[in-house]
């Protein structure tokens, strides 16, 4: 018995080795996997067939520094492009590390989400993959190297993260595009970026109606667009002032807070969808790190009247964006969901809310103080 027993656990340990062997034949072998970093998308050039892709793709290398594999193929969809790179190089194309994701203008006009779904449901890319699109054509992007910069895809990763944390941009990624192409009360944005002669170059926002880009916020409107869009608290930013007394003013200003408010108002004719006002109320402080005016800010009186001036100019640029986006019946700043939340969903889905944005009544309350004002001279 003590035999049998002993020979036993010599049988069961060549069990479990055998079991363990069988579980290595899906084994991935690092040198030949191809781990795509950023995908770029575009309508083919010159051909009529919209339901053709044309796909670029960037494959970081190890050695040397900075080096990368880059493919282009046209396929019916992002998957099939896949399955065609494998065939064309030495290494098993596989997207669990992609970061990035490139809709060229004309895609992006023609619509996203036949696209960004096929992103969505592979359970090997990530929620937080960047959605960007390019002023121009995003595989000739893609395809450029340059050479002062990394590899153009964690270039590209690496711009958007440092103007999102600049506040330049709003978040957009998988995960936020598919959350708010599904919610009636606010639609997608994206960055835009565009392709220079010496760098890569942040275009401003895309706003989209549904998936459908239709509208573009200048770079130098974008941060008037994020003061509507979302709260923050930021290091520095730049206004620049209309004309004042045949001199521009630009105030660049430091440690900068930013609260946003929307409230709701409505007659009693709200549940028959006929009378809606909005008001956005924006409170914004900060500290005068640069100043480039006539106005002596030592003074009192001065700092007062550049607060006045700033609080118009706020206030009027932000009118004229929301004005643009009620004329294209889009909500990328979600005022539905507020006004959503002021009624019972029966009464929502009665509502025909696209066809209502641009008879809203809208306007801006801007509340601008200047904390300090550093350590300027007059």
């Amino acid at each position: 018995m003590r035999t049998m027993r002993f020979l036993r656990l010599p049988l069961l340990a060549l069990t479990c080795a055998a079991l363990l062997l069988a579980g290595c034949r899906d084994e991935k072998i690092i040198e030949r996997m191809g781990f795509t970093r950023t995908v770029a998308l575009d309508l083919p050039d010159g051909e009529e067939d919209k339901t053709k892709l044309k796909v670029t793709i960037s494959i970081p290398k190890s050695e040397p520094a900075n080096a990368r594999i880059v493919l282009t193929t046209i396929a019916q969809s992002n998957k099939e492009a896949r399955i065609m790179f494998s065939r064309q190089n030495n290494r098993q194309i596989v997207s669990g590390q992609l970061r990035a994701v490139l809709f060229g203008e004309q895609l992006a006009k023609d619509g996203l989400w036949k696209n960004i779904d096929t992103f969505v449901r592979d359970p090997s890319i990530g929620s937080k993959v960047n959605v960007i699109v390019v002023n121009g054509n995003a595989n000739a992007l893609l395809q450029r190297n340059y050479k002062q910069f990394p590899s153009t895809g964690e270039y590209i990763e690496d711009l958007v993260r440092t103007e999102r944390g600049a506040t330049e941009i709003p978040l957009s990624n998988l995960h936020t595009f598919t959350r708010d192409y599904f919610d009636d009360g606010i639609d997608p944005v994206a960055p835009l970026i565009k392709e220079g002669k010496e760098a890569l170059a942040l275009d401003g926002i895309a706003l989209f109606r549904d998936d459908v880009f239709v509208m573009r916020v200048e770079p130098q409107k974008s941060l008037l667009f994020n003061f509507m869009h979302k709260n923050f608290v930021t290091g520095e930013v730049v206004m620049a002032l209309p004309i004042q007394e045949g001199e521009q003013q630009r105030i660049m200003l430091s440690f900068v807070a930013s609260n946003r408010k929307i409230k709701i108002r409505h007659a009693k004719t709200i549940r028959g969808g006929e009378d809606i006002q909005v008001h956005f109320h924006l409170k914004i402080r900060g500290e005068v790190l640069e100043y480039h005016g006539k106005l002596n800010l030592q003074k009192t009186p001065d700092q007062k009247e550049l607060e006045k001036r700033m609080k118009a100019y706020v206030e009027s640029e932000t009118m004229h964006l929301l004005e643009k986006m009620q004329q294209l019946r889009i909500d990328p700043l979600g005022i539905g969901q507020h006004v959503r939340n002021r009624m019972t969903f029966a009464q929502w889905k009665k509502l025909d809310w696209r066809e209502m944005i641009p008879d809203l009544k809208i306007r801006v309350t801007a509340d601008v103080k200047i904390k300090d004002i550093g350590k300027l001279q007059s």
